[in-house]
């Protein structure tokens, strides 16, 4: 099988990391502020229905992150050299989705 141009991976696989790279730092950046702000709010009692829908939300971040975590692994080993590959699928195969 022909190996991709450079261009093509670049702009189909490097280009959009990059952008995935730079949202989640915007995230990071985010959720840092709102930690600031849970900080300021600890003292405060945030009555039971609001900490059900912050702790609902904070489910769904970790279920997200979660994903994202086995997806990089994914795409980590498809990246490895070819040579690695037979122990790349077995290693994939024994992850638990």
């Amino acid at each position: 099988m022909n190996e991709p141009a450079p261009v093509n991976v670049e702009l189909s696989i490097a280009l959009p990391l990059g952008v995935i790279a730079n949202q989640l730092m915007r995230v990071e950046a985010d959720l840092r502020l709102l930690n600031a702000k849970t900080s300021a709010y600890a003292s405060q009692n945030l009555g039971s229905a609001t900490a059900g829908q912050v702790a609902a939300r904070l489910e769904k971040i970790n279920e997200a992150l979660e994903v994202i975590r086995g997806l990089i692994s994914d795409i980590e080993t498809d990246i490895q050299p070819k040579s690695a590959g037979n122990r790349s699928l077995k290693a994939r195969s024994d992850r638990d989705d």
